[in-house]
């Protein structure tokens, strides 16, 4: 192979890991940014179920389970919930996955429900160009 192709095909491998790199980075952002709302919609201060199912893909089977869950939960218990953790594993077609940890922090309510650190798989499929929730795999549960 002559000097010159090697330089070119090198050149653009560099650029298209580059922009694969710069692409993944901006996609982990906006993963990221989805469960930070989500949690802020979660917590005493809003306890929003408008703003949790914003955050959710409207065709995703756990939607329905979210918002009865929250409309049980909301006029029950105040809490403060925060992504402790946060690692972008990676991208499929239409779906995005990440690994996390959630603090759940009770700061009012019944006894039968403690303070955690949860570990999930979440799962966003994209909806209208903007990445939604799909469906969280719990992988781990660490009661405070």
């Amino acid at each position: 192979m002559n000097k010159k192709l090697i330089a070119a095909v090198s050149m653009c491998a560099s650029v298209y890991s580059g922009t694969l790199l710069a692409n993944s980075d901006e996609i982990s952002s906006q993963l990221e940014s989805v469960l930070k709302s989500q949690n802020v919609a979660m917590s005493k201060d809003s306890e929003s179920i408008e703003g949790v199912m914003k955050s959710m893909h409207s065709e995703s089977p756990a939607s329905m389970h979210v918002k009865v869950a929250m409309e049980q939960m909301f006029p029950v218990y105040d809490m403060n919930v925060s992504l402790q953790e946060f690692s972008f594993v990676g991208v499929s077609g239409d779906y995005a996955i990440a690994r996390v940890k959630e603090k759940i922090e009770k700061i009012s309510g019944p006894a039968s429900f403690k303070s955690q650190v949860n570990e999930k798989i979440h799962i966003f499929k994209q909806e209208q160009s903007q990445w939604k929730l799909w469906q969280a795999i719990a992988l781990d549960v660490e009661y405070l």
